[in-house]
């Protein structure tokens, strides 16, 4: 049981709900009505989901029209418990007995390690803040554009450049290819991909697509607020390589257990 106190601390920053998700990477609901027009069920995720607060949202308004699920690193980021409460302090009524009002679902892990889903399960993947803090930020692309559907779509809330952090990090990837830098944007376009701008920032726009990251191999990442306690992020550095394996060297692996 989460203690009230860490619990209320943690609210502002793990209850985002749809108007900080519209603000963010906009159209997540009107992706939802969209294909609600020729299907009957919507699969969602969103990974990061702490309180689920857009989740829940989603749920009081489709109903059982959407199946929803939920990703969180650790079961203190957001559990059933947590869920629970939430729901009650907002008025929204949750009953795991009815589909219409069902608590979404929810899985545990580093987002970066691999998600604990089939290949093309969803509809829509979202997520908002997270990106940040995931490591191998390259292999969550990956993850995610496996499972989502062919004609599924993932908005993902982050800056191409962070603009909280200083110049040397604010890049949280950074791609080399003989030599020279490619930002993210420019390989991402590479597959049809890209940034789109947001009320807030940029967001990660991905849709079904072959071979992203396939020529890339994760070299080292760095915990930024190793750094300095006020830094917040999690730097990956890669290299363009046709045919390498995508595996962290040790250096890297060290890098990250460390942090």
């Amino acid at each position: 049981m989460t203690r009230d106190a860490h619990y209320r601390a943690k609210l502002a920053h793990r209850a985002r709900g749809l108007a900080e998700f519209d603000r963010r990477v906009g159209g997540i609901v009107r992706e939802i009505d969209e294909r609600l027009t020729r299907q009957d069920i919507v699969r969602v995720l969103e990974l990061g989901c702490g309180y689920s607060t857009a989740l829940l949202e989603l749920r009081a308004r489709y109903g059982a029209r959407v199946d929803l699920h939920g990703m969180n690193r650790l079961q203190g980021d957001g559990d059933r418990d947590i869920l629970l409460r939430n729901a009650a302090e907002r008025g929204l009524v949750v009953d795991d007995t009815d589909p219409a009002r069902a608590l979404p679902q929810l899985s545990y892990g580093d987002v970066a390690s691999g998600l604990p889903f089939p290949d093309d399960t969803f509809d829509v993947v979202a997520s908002q803040v997270a990106w940040l803090y995931f490591r191998n930020k390259i292999g969550v692309v990956r993850e995610v554009l496996r499972v989502l559907k062919r004609d599924g779509i993932a908005k993902i809330d982050t800056d191409e450049i962070d603009p909280k952090l200083p110049p040397e990090y604010a890049r949280l990837v950074e791609i080399w290819e003989n030599g020279r830098l490619v930002p993210f944007g420019d390989y991402l376009r590479r597959y049809g991909l890209g940034f789109e701008t947001a009320q807030e920032g940029e967001y990660l726009r991905l849709a079904k697509r072959a071979g992203v990251g396939d020529d890339l191999a994760l070299l080292f990442e760095i915990d930024t607020s190793r750094v300095h306690a006020h830094f917040d992020g999690v730097k990956c550095v890669y290299a363009c390589v046709s045919g390498v394996a995508r595996t962290p060297s040790a250096t890297s692996a060290s890098i990250a257990a460390s942090s």
